[in-house]
């Protein structure tokens, strides 16, 4: 994958060497400087989110958060296959995810997928593993805070208009990944089935 994108950045910018090279230098310091920009619009929304999950997980609301999401994870997840630690990374995961935090979300995840592998000794993705990532990868939002954020930042009169597409595109996204998920779990384990029974 990292051949990939450096041939097609090479070739991307030998085409551009020849057609205009005086856009070359202009490109990559527009680029540049849009970069940096947007990085600080972000690192401020970031910031806020951020700082209200740590605050959630330090006075124990996390604990609330996960008791309002239980029946939720108990349905997607289904009984007995997380642990408690596991279980609380999740409801926090999902609820950065339902506001529309990616950013915030991931390390959430990153850190329910290391409480997952504690008892993982086949040294392969769990269900558990592939249902949080289709799950963070399908990012179902009620409320798409970076978006909005980034609309607005970006001077739009009525960023809000993304909150609707936003939530019928997330709410289909999840329910086929999830159910795709549970579809494939449930072969895999027939199939072990009929190879224990059959050997």
């Amino acid at each position: 994958m990292n051949k990939l994108w450096i041939i097609l950045i090479l070739s991307s910018l030998v085409a551009l060497s020849i057609s205009n090279p005086m856009g070359v230098l202009l490109g990559l310091s527009s680029a540049g400087h849009k970069a940096v920009k947007l990085c600080f619009e972000l690192m401020a929304i970031y910031a806020i989110w951020t700082g209200i999950f740590n605050i959630l997980h330090q006075t124990k609301l996390s604990k609330w958060i996960e008791k309002v999401l239980s029946p939720i994870i108990t349905l997607i997840f289904g009984k007995n296959t997380l642990s408690d630690e596991s279980r609380n990374y999740v409801s926090m995961n999902m609820s950065a995810n339902i506001l529309g935090m990616n950013g915030a979300a991931t390390p959430l995840g990153i850190k329910a997928i290391e409480a997952m592998n504690k008892d993982n000794k086949t040294g392969k993705a769990t269900y558990p593993m592939i249902m949080l990532i289709v799950l963070c990868c399908t990012s179902l939002q009620l409320f798409p805070g970076t978006i909005v954020g980034m609309l607005s930042s970006a001077g739009s009169t009525n960023p809000s208009a993304i909150i609707i597409p936003s939530i019928v595109a997330g709410l289909i996204s999840t329910v086929v990944g999830v159910l795709f998920v549970k579809l494939f779990n449930f072969f895999d384990k027939k199939i072990k089935f009929r190879k224990k029974k059959n050997g």
